[in-house]
């Protein structure tokens, strides 16, 4: 069955959805495309207020579009508007991919959970009184002991640890070259015999990936722009390669 190419009103989403429910696959995909084109300002806006927090907002923008999938696929009229639905199932997902996904260093359970909890109570209190409440404040509100708060405030930079390719303010070297490391030449040399072999195996691109960071000691900012991209794909291919290379070393070590 077709659809008519007439558009429909923004009113009867509830209606389209109600269709989509009855329909066959192919009836069912147009009409679930329309009511995620309808919405796609709203996945935006959401995963917009969780940009910069650790996740990338590409990412968080697909999490935010399958989410409003699934809510369509959810929805019944029993619940009200679709877009207030529609708007706790995306949160949702967000949410829950920062917990499952988005810890650059994961702290205990107990620690992520006390992090939801707290927003809760912040968001309450200054609903109450539009002050930020302090520390005691909150840990009044969730039953928990100010020192149990502050842990777990710290741990929010656990989402986005600190680069060590981050300039410091006062010198403009990268963080890393300011920290002292314990180690030896002979330790060097033993990395870079058994790394030297499997790189034989690399292309052209990735070999020269590994020139710019470990030889040239570019900081993946400088190398995103000699290459042309962004220093998020950097990252990305620096950790897909080095796990590539972690794994054929271990693999060399039990031949």
């Amino acid at each position: 069955m077709s659809i008519a190419p007439a558009p429909f009103q923004i009113d009867d989403t509830q209606q389209l959805i109600e269709a989509a429910h009855a329909a066959e696959a192919a009836e069912r995909t147009l009409l679930e495309d329309e009511i995620v084109r309808r919405h796609l300002g709203l996945a935006h806006h959401l995963a917009g207020r969780y940009s910069g927090r650790g996740a990338d907002r590409d990412d968080l923008i697909q999490v935010a579009c399958f989410a409003l999938v699934k809510a369509i696929r959810g929805f019944n009229h029993d619940r009200g508007e679709f877009v207030p639905f529609a708007t706790v199932t995306i949160l949702g997902e967000i949410k829950k991919y920062f917990r499952d996904y988005c810890w650059g260093v994961r702290p205990p359970r107990r620690i992520q959970q006390m992090q939801a909890d707290i927003s809760s109570a912040t968001e309450r209190c200054l609903q109450a009184d539009s002050h930020q409440p302090a520390v005691d404040t909150i840990a009044r509100e969730i039953d928990a002991s100010a020192d149990e708060i502050r842990e777990a405030m710290a741990a929010r930079s656990c989402f986005s640890p600190t680069s060590l390719d981050q300039p410091v303010r006062d010198s403009g070297r990268p963080l890393g070259e300011t920290i002292a490391v314990d180690g030896s030449d002979y330790e060097f040399i033993d990395d870079w015999v058994t790394v030297g072999p499997l790189c034989r195996d690399l292309d052209d691109d990735e070999r020269e990936l590994l020139r710019l960071r470990f030889v040239e000691d570019k900081t993946q900012q400088e190398i995103a722009e000699i290459v042309g991209v962004s220093q998020m794909q950097i990252s990305r291919r620096l950790s897909k390669l080095l796990a590539r290379l972690r794994s054929s070393a271990a693999m060399a070590d039990a031949a």
